[in-house]
């Protein structure tokens, strides 16, 4: 198991997305942009789960719409709806807004 840095704090991030649809595919980028200008390196992972692939993660995981990202950071766990274009409302969510 990898640890993290001291003080790093880990971002884990689950993407429900539905194939290429638009939505979905802004949804993957825009979190990988979040992570990548926002968050040290090193405190995110991101896992992409395609409903279509694997409708039990869905089932398990309560999503009813697409794209969904469940977050569990160090302000516990959180849902965010949507293509991830609303970065302000992202980082509140995450306790990084500036």
């Amino acid at each position: 198991m990898k640890r993290e840095s001291a003080g790093a704090v880990p971002y884990e991030f689950t993407l429900f997305v539905v194939g290429d649809e638009p939505n979905s595919v802004l949804a993957r980028e825009n979190l990988r942009d979040i992570c990548a200008e926002y968050l040290r390196s090193g405190t995110c992972k991101i896992t992409i789960v395609d409903v279509q692939e694997d409708f039990q993660a869905a089932l398990d995981n309560n999503v009813v719409v697409t794209p969904m990202l469940l977050v569990t950071g160090p302000r516990g766990r959180s849902t965010i709806i949507g293509n991830l274009s609303d970065v302000d409302r992202i980082l509140l969510t995450l306790g990084c807004a500036s």
